[in-house]
């Protein structure tokens, strides 16, 4: 079913094509639909191209000459209100680059004081290992004479006990070699 719009367009084809837009040749234009439903739109249709076309004389040559001193009028105020705000966010602009500049400045000299201690740091921790490294040195050759010194002392402690049993069978052999005195030989002998 073809729609006012529809009737309406193929009415103005048919209109500028030269021909005169009769309810067939519409309704053949759209491809068919009811004479009833064309036939009311072509009405609506009829009646807006009947209506007098309002034409418009042109202006008088001093209108025209007071309109373009207003548009010149407006067009440098917008220009200068458009160069001040041009000039303020440049203004503003700058102070934010200087204020970017300020901080990428301080940011390298914070970067380039990490970067000293950093350095400062790791001779530190050089120095440091070199140091543990020394020590542990010295502690593993202090704990090889502490465990010399221990096996000395199991060693002497062993030669002892061995010496000791040798000594009480010395004493042992000596006591039973000793002659022994009578025992009414020493009274009254002088």
């Amino acid at each position: 079913m073809a729609t006012k719009d529809e009737i309406w367009a193929a009415a103005q084809a048919l209109a500028d094509a030269g021909e005169r837009p009769t309810l067939a040749a519409v309704r053949k234009g759209v491809g068919g639909g009811s004479f009833t439903t064309i036939s009311e739109a072509m009405a609506e249709w009829r009646a807006q191209q009947e209506q007098p076309k309002a034409t418009i004389d042109p202006a008088p040559e001093r209108i025209g000459n007071q309109a373009a001193e207003l548009a010149a009028s407006l067009w440098a105020q917008a220009s200068a209100l458009a160069h001040e705000k041009l000039q303020a966010e440049r203004a503003a602009l700058e102070a934010a680059r200087q204020e970017l500049e300020q901080e990428r400045a301080e940011a390298a000299e914070l970067a380039d004081s990490l970067a000293s201690d950093l350095d400062q740091s790791r001779t530190e921790i050089q120095a440091l290992e070199a140091r543990f490294t020394e020590l542990t040195g010295t502690i593993e050759e202090q704990r090889q004479e502490i465990e010399r010194r221990r096996q000395e002392a199991t060693e002497a402690r062993e030669t002892a006990a061995e010496l000791r049993g040798q000594v009480e069978a010395l004493q042992r052999v000596i006591s039973e070699w000793q002659p022994r005195k009578p025992s009414g030989a020493g009274r009254g002998e002088k």
